[in-house]
């Protein structure tokens, strides 16, 4: 299973599926969904992934699996794909917010870091400034050359 561009008309199905998985959707739109990836199968939306742009800088967000899903390797496929279009775009480092998967992405080479680190442009995003809680982990992992697969 190989993950495909998202679409405007993806976005009732990307939201539902964020809600099932108790993630953030109130900021997203319908032409947000250019930055974002999904993975289906027969029976629907397996998972999503998006990307927030910030200069040469990224938010990874909505990392989502549906719950049947899990433990498949489909969240490794999702963030592997994300991370290599983030690369292409030329975003140098990623950094995340999270509240439920720490240890699944430090098992990825993400590290925990201060908030205070991001760049001026991450933390002014709607995620960094009002929607998750100031109890989420920021996690950061530098792309390109250190990328591995």
């Amino acid at each position: 299973m190989n993950p495909e561009q998202a679409s405007a008309a993806d976005f009732a199905q990307v939201s539902a599926l964020l809600l099932t998985c108790e993630l953030p959707a109130s900021d997203l739109s319908p032409g947000q969904m250019n930055d974002f990836l999904m993975l289906r199968s027969d029976d629907g939306l397996v998972g999503c992934v998006g990307l927030e742009r910030a200069g040469n800088a990224g938010l990874l967000r909505s990392l989502a699996v549906a719950p049947e899903s899990r433990s498949m390797g489909f969240g490794d496929v999702l963030l592997r794909a994300i991370e290599a279009r983030a690369a292409t775009v030329g975003i140098q480092r990623l950094f995340l917010l999270t509240t439920t998967a720490p240890d699944f992405f430090a098992a990825r080479g993400y590290l925990p870091c201060p908030r205070s680190d991001a760049p001026d442009t991450i933390r002014s995003t709607t995620e960094f400034a009002s929607i998750c809680p100031a109890s989420a982990t920021c996690m950061t992992r530098p792309l390109g050359s250190t990328t591995s697969s």
